[in-house]
Parts: C-alpha cells; structure tokens; sequence
C-alpha cells in the first residue's frame, strides 16, 4: 500500500520510499537531506495549513503539494529502534 506524507499523523515517523515529482522540481528537497531512505517525521503545520517535518534533526516546511508527492512508508518498532 502506498501511503503520501499527508496521510501520516503528527508525530508518526517514516521512511521515504519516493519522490513523485521531475527531477528539477525534487533537486531543492535532494540538496535539504530528503532523499529515498531518510526517517521524516511531521511536528505541526504552519498556520496556513502546510507541513513542518523533522528530518535529522533539522525543521522543513514544505507546501502541501509537495508533501503529497512524497512517497512514505510505515516503519516497524524494530526499524525505529536500529
């Protein structure tokens, strides 16, 4: 099943699968760390409604178009841990 970053609740940490979108348009989330394989974890949204998420350690704001590109699954308790 295919989940999107908007579908995951606040505080829930995620690997990202894959980015749904050109390469020129996912080159300025390549160069903040958000690649395949990074832990993304949404902490709030912005007042107009739009995403923050941690990812390693670092807050990014993201456009709600853009989070719903973003390719996400669950992790196990075990993977969260190691």
């Amino acid at each position: 099943m295919e989940l999107r970053l908007p579908a995951i609740p606040l505080r829930q940490t995620v690997e990202l699968v894959s980015i749904d979108l050109p390469a020129d348009q996912a080159e300025p989330l390549f160069e903040r760390g958000v690649l395949p394989g990074c832990r993304i974890c949404p902490v709030r949204s912005s007042p107009s409604g739009d995403p923050i998420i941690s990812i390693d350690g670092s807050l990014l704001a993201l456009r709600r178009e853009t989070a719903a590109c973003l390719c996400v699954r669950l992790l196990t308790s075990l993977q969260e841990v190691g």
